[in-house]
């Protein structure tokens, strides 16, 4: 029988909130300083608008890939007006025996902005040192 259930690590800015009137961007920088590839996924999480919500409403943005080492990439997702949200990341260890690639060597920094190259709004930045390890189950 095979457990479906399964608790993995992942990083999170913990729950924000959209307090305009309008959507914005949450804009993602994520950076692989390890010369090895990782697979990465990182998830927006909406959060709704009530006052109390058990779960996230829906997910932003979901994108699991291979980063490859010494590359960034950029990633964004429209947040609705006075909604919240979490940014999460997911990185596989790939620990063998040449020592692998660094999980603590993916770096995130997430900022939310008016629209897509618009700027950056004040609140709304958590950086990489700022993020949380939870426990999380699938």
């Amino acid at each position: 029988m095979t457990d479906h259930n399964r608790t993995r690590t992942a990083r999170t800015t913990g729950i924000l909130q959209n307090n305009l009137n309008v959507a914005l961007t949450a804009h993602i920088d994520l950076v692989n300083l390890n010369n090895e590839n990782v697979e990465v996924r990182v998830q927006v999480l909406n959060w709704g608008n009530a006052v109390t919500q058990t779960n996230p409403v829906g997910t932003l943005l979901d994108v699991t890939q291979t980063l490859p080492g010494n590359t960034r990439i950029a990633l964004n997702a429209s947040v609705p007006a006075s909604f919240h949200y979490e940014v999460r990341l997911f990185v596989r260890r790939n620990h063998g025996n040449d020592g692998g690639s660094d999980d603590s060597n993916v770096l995130l920094t997430t900022y939310g902005r008016t629209s897509i190259g618009g700027g950056q709004l004040v609140g709304l930045s958590v950086l990489d040192s700022q993020l949380q390890t939870v426990r999380v189950d699938d």
